[in-house]
């Protein structure tokens, strides 16, 4: 067998003995060349250490890091080099629509990459079929091409198998990412939105059960590689992971195995990784950019991409104080139709993409309509409404889809956006229309237009925003931020990487005051019993700025007066949810005269009444309640009704709920620890964990369900058959029963019998105790 090198795997994943990778991408995944040859430095690894990737939009970011980490983690050769590296890659975006781009990218990868290693096995060829078609079809075109490299990687079928299997698992609101935290031991890449990963990596896991906080807060700050991309959009959560992978770094909090960040952007400012906890280790992180070889080298993709011309002009009109609002989106409409069917006359073999990014949704929406909408009747709307395309955050899962479907496809189209499509998306306009926006804002919108550099004609037109009294028209942004975006952007009239480069290191950012979370914050977050009220430690301050803090609605049919009931209205399905900031959740709480949203008391076990929603929240609104269209997303308008999308079923959490022990078959309580002390054993072992920690685990293992053996839940499994009285279960057949004792754990009993039977001088006496106790996540420091 040839020995793999880190080439084979990059032209596997894209299918082609002629895709070569990027020496930024070389260096990624093999460190420095240095004095050795090609061969000798693509067959080696590096360490995983912090870093900054400062790349140009378009160069293959996302592949970089995912083939660099596959390739250290998984493939290489080198065996002790692989344990070396993190065995989680965890890619944390700014928004949902990355999410869903990246983890469509990473699993094409992965159907290619175990094909190759083992082409005639059929779970691969099933797996093929969860592709989207696109995708489906390149790879059904592309089998002859993977089987070249069969021989160099069919070492490593079985984990790319289980990475196939298991990977990428998406922590998105709504999202159902399966019980990945239940293997710790296997490999695993995580694909999330910075306020689900950020949430769990702070012990306060959003839109999941409040019992597996625990495991994800341990899972994602031990044995890891985080990947912040996009930093520019990611506001207080770039302090936030420098905080973070400072901790973990100087041993305040001491890991298992290395848990680095790698922050990725086109445009990087590197002062703001200098937190007063990561500042030393800020000073000496080495950056990866392009060498000024690969910006030069004549004929390169880099330099294509690098210099891919698109020219830059200020549009006549501007939003004012004399024109917002209605008059604003109908003068903008008209401009949008008149530049769109210009471009129509010169047609282009790929199509032509417009498109516009304004900075609030609700001027998106306008926009949309004004388009799409006859202005009166009779009359036929500016564009065709199937060839426009309106995209911003707050939709639900299947209306997204639909808009996004026109973004992704083919042909003259239009698509009205917001920031959604500030970064990372993947669409090449050959007009983009933006509104002024901070200058890093911009820099990522003019990376959509031109970003294959396939057009010789690309344009980009900015619309100016002048201030009003209140500042309300410059929002989300501030009047300095456009002010020097404005200064930097006016002189330019072409917006190549190169030329935007150049322009950027004249602009200076401001510098803007950010909480930052340290230790003893941290140390704070670890107990998650929440107070009397019912209330957690709001950690939303590190997740997102300002107002920037989102909450999920779903809507139900619940009629007038009544109350949700728990049989007829269970827990929301993904497509259901639509992501709302809290800023607009408060403005439309105060507009309901009756408030009309509940939110789910695993306590109490009921739907409860709340009128003041909180970051990370989960609401159920009546429909009757409005605020939501199907064609224009979230309105915030009463009169906008939804057509509720509710599962058939579900089970609800509760505090005393143990669906776990209610498996409809019958366990003996021996058996059943026994399995779980050899499933430690395996775990320990394939972790490698050092004796004594082993010794701790294997020990709280034994002891972790003793508390089962108490009478009253043992009543309670047996639930008056006496056909299984005189044996201890574990497991019932019979369907959920009910504890006489309100409020009994049979975990604390378990961690009360050993302290009072166990080894009194035992080692760690007093962690094993927390173990037992702390296993199902439901009594941790505190006891209720």
């Amino acid at each position: 067998m040839k020995d793999p090198t880190f080439r084979t795997i990059f032209q596997a994943a894209f299918a082609s003995d002629s895709a070569m990778p990027y020496d930024y991408q070389c260096r990624l995944a093999c460190g420095e060349r240095g004095k050795k040859t090609e061969a000798e430095w693509l067959s080696g690894g590096t360490e995983a250490h912090a870093r900054l990737i400062n790349i140009p939009t378009g160069l293959g970011k996302t592949a970089a890091v995912v083939l660099a980490w596959l390739w250290n983690r998984v493939v290489q050769p080198d065996a002790a080099a692989r344990a070396a590296w993190p065995r989680r890659l965890v890619y944390c975006l700014p928004m949902r629509t990355l999410v869903e781009q990246t983890r469509d990218n990473i699993f094409e990868w992965l159907v290619r990459l175990s094909y190759t290693a083992s082409p005639d096995h059929e779970k691969v060829l099933h797996a093929a079929e969860k592709l989207p078609e696109k995708a489906r079809k390149r790879f059904e075109s592309a089998k002859a091409e993977l089987r070249k490299f069969t021989a160099q990687i069919e070492h490593v079928t079985e984990p790319l198998f289980w990475l196939l299997d298991h990977s990428p698992i998406i922590l998105m609101g709504g999202e159902d990412a399966g019980e990945w935290d239940t293997h710790p031991e296997r490999e695993a890449i995580l694909i999330g939105t910075q306020d689900m990963l950020l949430s769990r990596a702070l012990n306060r896991g959003y839109g999941m059960s409040r019992y597996r906080w625990p495991m994800h807060f341990g899972l994602l700050n031990n044995d890891a590689l985080w990947v912040m991309d996009e930093t520019q959009l990611m506001g207080v959560g770039v302090e936030t992971s420098a905080q973070l992978n400072g901790f973990r770094s100087d041993e305040k909090i001491p890991t298992v195995g290395a848990c680095p960040t790698w922050w990725m952007s086109a445009t990087l400012d590197g002062s703001r990784f200098a937190t007063v906890d990561h500042r030393e280790i800020a000073a000496s992180l080495p950056t990866e950019e392009l060498s000024k070889e690969e910006k030069e080298k004549p004929d390169s993709r880099p330099k294509a991409l690098f210099e891919a011309k698109k020219s830059v002009s200020k549009c006549a009109l501007a939003l004012s104080a004399a024109l917002k609002g209605g008059d604003y989106a109908k003068q903008f409409a008209t401009l949008i139709a008149e530049r769109h069917a210009a471009l129509l006359e010169k047609p282009q073999e790929q199509g032509t993409l417009t498109l516009v990014v304004v900075n609030r949704v609700s001027r998106a929406r306008e926009i949309f309509q004004a388009l799409t909408v006859a202005a009166k009747s009779g009359k036929q709307p500016l564009c065709d409404p199937a060839r426009v395309a309106l995209v911003h955050s707050r939709f639900r899962r299947g209306d997204r889809k639909k808009h996004e479907a026109l973004l992704f496809g083919n042909g003259d189209r239009i698509v009205i956006a917001t920031q959604a499509v500030e970064a990372g998306v993947d669409v090449s306009a050959r007009l983009l229309i933006t509104e002024l926006a901070p200058w890093s804002s911009l820099v990522q919108r003019m990376g959509r237009c031109n970003r294959r550099a396939e057009f010789s004609d690309a344009e980009v037109l900015w619309v100016d925003i002048e201030p009003d009294a209140k500042g309300e028209l410059l929002l989300p942004y501030t009047l300095e931020e456009l002010a020097k975006a404005r200064d930097a952007i006016t002189p330019l009239t072409d917006a190549s990487p190169r030329s935007l480069k150049k322009r950027g290191e004249t602009v200076a950012e401001e510098k803007i005051i950010r909480p930052v979370i340290r230790r003893r914050d941290l140390v704070d977050l670890f107990d998650t019993t929440p107070d009397i009220c019912g209330q957690d430690l709001d950690i939303s301050r590190y997740i997102r700025d300002g107002d920037d803090n989102d909450v999920q609605f779903f809507w139900r049919d619940i009629a007038e007066k009544a109350s949700p009931s728990r049989e007829d209205n269970p827990p929301p399905h993904r497509d259901e949810l639509c992501r709302v900031s809290i800023g607009d959740a408060k403005k439309f709480f105060d507009k309901m005269k009756d408030t009309r949203a509940w939110r789910w008391n695993a306590l109490e076990k009921s739907w409860e009444k709340d009128g003041k929603p909180r970051p990370g929240g989960v609401y159920l609104l009546a429909a009757s309640a409005g605020g939501y269209s199907g064609t224009l997303g979230w309105t915030g308008e009463p009169q906008d009704k939804p057509t509720p999308h509710p599962p058939a079923s579900g089970r609800h959490e509760t505090h005393d709920g143990d669906p776990d022990t209610w498996k409809r078959e019958w366990l003996e309580l021996d058996r059943h620890t026994e399995d779980v002390v050899c499933e430690t054993a395996a775990i320990t072992s394939a972790l490698a964990l050092a004796d004594g920690d082993a010794a701790t685990l294997r020990t709280a293992a034994w002891w972790h369900d003793v508390g089962k053996a108490h009478g009253e839940f043992q009543k309670m499994l047996i639930n008056g058959d006496a056909t299984r009285e005189g044996t201890l279960w574990a497991k019932s057949a019979n369907k959920d029963g009910k504890c006489s004792r309100i409020g009994f754990r049979h975990e604390l009993a378990s961690a009360l019998a050993w302290l009072l039977a166990g080894v009194p001088d035992a080692p760690e006496r007093d962690l094993v105790a927390y173990l037992i106790a702390a296993h199902h996540g439901k009594v941790r420091l505190s006891i209720r």
